[in-house]
């Protein structure tokens, strides 16, 4: 058995990992019988699986179940479709179906999944509301939601680097958004109308990963299909491939990225043939890419290539007056998730502000939906919080016992050092501020020498 074999996962644990997407997931055969559907297709089309499996795609969409059906249309063109179909209980999605070939090119299945359009609707309010954060005319709030200092001269920078078509690390602890930035990166360019392909490092076994990276030419290596496959750097020509967890790419792949960087060409395993590739890599990682070289686990030369632009997000308890905006913020998107009205006691909104999150945002996501799903009344309190969140409390630096003047003196010198963080330069940092120019580069000068012990 090969390597390759051995990494494969069983059909069992694929099954779960598709049950684990919300997204609705339908499987159809050649006859166009539905051999199988996803829980969430379940919920979302209001009808259980033993009214649908074993039933023609045909049948369900002369009933309404789902008008057109993306399937059907799969099966009749033999490539991949995209559409908007209504559901019977109202419902808009926007679906895509994709065919499964056998080796003899017919098409044996098709792999459809579909996404709720107001849940894409909000994403485009999502993107918008970044949008205007990042606009040199941006206020200081952003659609209801206000903005640390850090946050604004980061989001001033994300714009900057998104119009340079060079490789961008982003930086920071596992949950802080690098995958968000990475998006905005690429939908603020030059190459939005390109492809956006996304890879994990560390989501992929390291057999499957280089064919993933470089795709294989037909009958490459023992299970390759006989068709061979496009590998995920050739599907981002003309686009941004975003590189997540890159510190976890093997070292020998390491060599083949920077080669593929360096020389703007790809060749697939198996093959000689070099193809030429235009891409943009944005890569992201919670570790220390510096320490890795020097354990001689990350090459240099490829440190080097990729720390042309660095960015650096901060943890969510470095910028503590976001929570309690955030908290609401999806609160809200959770009370139209599930149909609920609940909101925060105020003691509640107390804990969330001075909880660490060491998970950052993707723990108080989950934190707040599981509060949703799990309180008992309109108002959610202290009791239903989870026990950990207790025992990890901050005291952020009290103002007691200080004069007012000390206090804000305190305050500013926060603010001032973490936008400089975020930014780096003082023009950026006048301009996340509200200050002039000189105004900043005296007070950076001043605070940072506090820091040294200089002066």
């Amino acid at each position: 058995m090969s390597p390759f074999d051995a990494a494969l996962p069983s059909t069992e644990d694929l099954f779960s990992v598709i049950e684990a997407i919300h997204d609705n997931v339908a499987i159809v055969d050649h006859n166009g019988v539905m051999r199988w559907v996803s829980s969430c297709f379940e919920r979302n089309y209001g009808i259980s699986r033993d009214r649908i499996i074993g039933r023609t795609t045909y049948e369900l969409e002369a009933e309404k179940v789902f008008s057109p059906s993306v399937a059907a249309l799969v099966l009749k063109t033999r490539r991949v479709v995209t559409l908007t179909e209504a559901t019977r209980s109202g419902q808009y999605n926007i679906v895509t179906g994709v065919p499964i070939y056998d080796d003899d090119g017919d098409v044996s299945f098709v792999v459809s999944y579909s996404v709720d359009m107001r849940y894409s609707r909000r994403l485009h309010e999502e993107y918008q509301k970044i949008s205007a954060l990042v606009s040199p005319n941006a206020p200081q709030t952003s659609g209801g939601l206000p903005f640390s200092g850090t946050m604004r001269a980061i989001a001033a920078t994300i714009e900057k680097l998104a119009k340079v078509n060079t490789t961008v690390l982003i930086t920071g602890e596992s949950g802080v958004g690098k995958n968000v930035v990475a998006r905005l990166v690429h939908h603020l360019s030059d190459r939005t109308n390109g492809p956006l392909v996304e890879i994990n490092c560390a989501g992929i076994p390291a057999p499957l990963l280089e064919s993933e990276l470089f795709g294989y030419e037909a009958g490459a290596f023992t299970g390759a299909s006989q068709k061979g496959k496009e590998g995920r750097i050739a599907l981002a020509d003309k686009g941004t491939l975003f590189l997540d967890e890159i510190g976890e790419l093997p070292l020998r792949l390491q060599s083949k990225l920077l080669q593929v960087i360096q020389e703007k060409q790809i060749v697939k395993l198996g093959g000689i043939k070099p193809v030429s590739i235009d891409f943009r890599l944005v890569a992201a990682t919670n570790q220390d890419l510096e320490a890795l070289v020097e354990k001689k686990r990350f090459r240099s030369d490829l440190f080097f290539r990729l720390n042309v632009l660095p960015l650096w997000i901060p943890p969510l308890r470095e910028r503590r007056e976001e929570i309690v905006p955030l908290c609401l913020s999806i609160l809200e998107e959770m009370n139209a998730k599930y149909g609920t009205e609940k909101v925060f006691s105020e003691e509640v909104k107390r804990h969330l502000a001075a909880y660490s999150w060491p998970g950052n945002i993707r723990e108080l996501r989950n934190v707040i939906e599981r509060l949703v799903i799990v309180s008992s009344g309109g108002v959610i309190k202290t009791d239903e919080l989870p026990e950990h969140m207790f025992r990890h409390q901050e005291n952020p630096e009290s103002p007691i016992g200080k004069s007012l003047p000390d206090a804000l003196e305190t305050l500013e010198r926060r603010m001032i050092l973490e936008a400089y963080k975020g930014c780096g330069t003082t023009t950026g940092v006048a301009k996340a501020l509200g200050i002039s120019q000189p105004t900043a580069a005296r007070k950076i000068a001043k605070y940072k020498n506090e820091a040294s012990g200089e002066g």
